[in-house]
């Protein structure tokens, strides 16, 4: 746990930092002084949802690694020192841009971050409400939670519902329902490949909510979820309901009366495969000459507009973890799940070379091995590996 919130620390620092071209800046100290005493508090709407996900996983876990510490007392003071850090981590990146000039520091930022953290803890509170198998271990050791195996599951159905949502701005307005409603009314345009994506995404929605309850759910209610869900964008600043999204859900919905069968699993990570081929590498028309292959990961998803590029990586985080959650759900090994996942996109990267209007970076496999990460950590097979030698480890004490 404490190497999941040190690799969060490490991915906060290098999208604050990214591209990492620092120059110097015989300003700093009138730059410092007008950071704290003229603050900057206003930002952009895209600014705001990227600066409080930015932080929000390190309050999450920050969160789960200070339940670790008995008694109540101590669990909050070690949240308390936890998010003390994480508020110098948000401070420190600030002043670091100073040397970034493409990089404007604002306590805005921080503000933000700060709220990030305290709603990735409050999260967590409810994570260990709502799955309260976190808690059912002796714990001796801060490193050794054991989190509830429902718990990657919850998280991915977050990450679904803040893709449907986003910006998670909601508003009464009739003409933003209007506007929500206009790619259904207007000369519609259906792309074949977006819908199977969507229709696979909402059937893995659909399992892992399965996966986090323990429990099968019923056809009408897994069907009156997703409707309110999809309905509910009406009242999104911003959304709107595509024919990709209407057809994806209606044949999700179709498929629903043959989930249980043994090979639904099965036959679902491998569509899901096959969607990430088809949206990689259609429409497939390539180059006389190949392109420039981007080996820093992450580097177009720290340009242009942070909102698109939010909403793209909330997407592909949840479809590439449900993914790797799928296809260990029945025992295997998260992280050889990733690797699979990462080669898979791979691949397609490396195809993309040779294709027109695309950029091959190394972003989605890194992508993928580090959700794979983060899952193995909070596997029970990762947490139940360690129990054999903490006690021998224990025994040789007593000795």
């Amino acid at each position: 746990m404490r190497a999941l919130l040190l690799l969060i620390a490490l991915l906060i620092g290098y999208g604050s930092l990214y591209p990492f071209h620092f120059a110097a800046n015989g300003n700093w100290l009138r730059e410092v002084a007008a950071l704290f005493t003229d603050p900057e508090l206003r930002m952009s709407r895209g600014d705001l949802a990227g600066n409080l996900l930015l932080f929000a996983p390190y309050g999450f876990v920050a969160a789960l690694l200070s339940n670790a510490r008995r008694p109540p007392r101590t669990a909050t003071g070690g949240l308390a020192l936890l998010l003390v850090l994480g508020v110098l981590l948000a401070l420190a990146l600030q002043l670091a841009q100073l040397w970034v000039p493409s990089r404007v520091p604002a306590m805005s930022d921080v503000a933000a971050n700060c709220a990030g953290m305290l709603l990735g803890a409050a999260a967590a509170g409810l994570a260990r409400k709502f799955l309260p198998s976190a808690a059912k271990h002796p714990i001796h050791h801060a490193a050794d939670i054991p989190l509830p195996r429902a718990l990657a599951p919850a998280v991915l159905m977050l990450l679904w519902l803040s893709y449907q949502w986003f910006p998670l701005v909601p508003t009464l307005d009739l003409q933003n329902m209007i506007n929500a409603l206009k790619p259904l009314l207007r000369a519609p345009q259906t792309d074949a490949v977006r819908a199977l994506h969507t229709t696979l995404a909402w059937l893995a929605f659909f399992k892992l909510w399965e996966l986090a309850t323990a429990k099968h759910m019923s056809a009408l209610a897994l069907a009156a979820a997703a409707l309110f869900i999809v309905s509910a964008k009406l009242l999104i600043t911003g959304a709107s309901i595509s024919p990709a999204n209407v057809i994806g859900l209606g044949l999700a919905l179709a498929c629903l009366p043959w989930r249980r069968h043994s090979a639904a699993l099965p036959a679902l990570t491998v569509a899901m495969f096959i969607s990430l081929l088809a949206s990689g590498l259609t429409p497939f028309d390539p180059l006389s000459q190949p392109q420039t292959f981007h080996w820093i990961p992450f580097t177009g998803m720290l340009e242009g507009s942070m909102g698109m590029n939010l909403l793209s990586l909330i997407e592909k985080s949840f479809f590439y973890g449900a993914l790797i959650v799928l296809i260990s759900a029945k025992g295997g090994r998260p992280f050889a799940a990733a690797i699979v996942v990462a080669l898979c996109l791979g691949m397609i990267e490396a195809a993309q070379i040779f294709l027109p209007n695309r950029t091959a970076e190394s972003t989605d496999p890194v992508l993928a091995l580090i959700l794979g990460f983060v899952t193995r950590l909070g596997s029970p097979r990762s947490n139940q590996a360690h129990a054999p030698a903490r006690s021998r480890n224990g025994r040789n004490a007593l000795r």
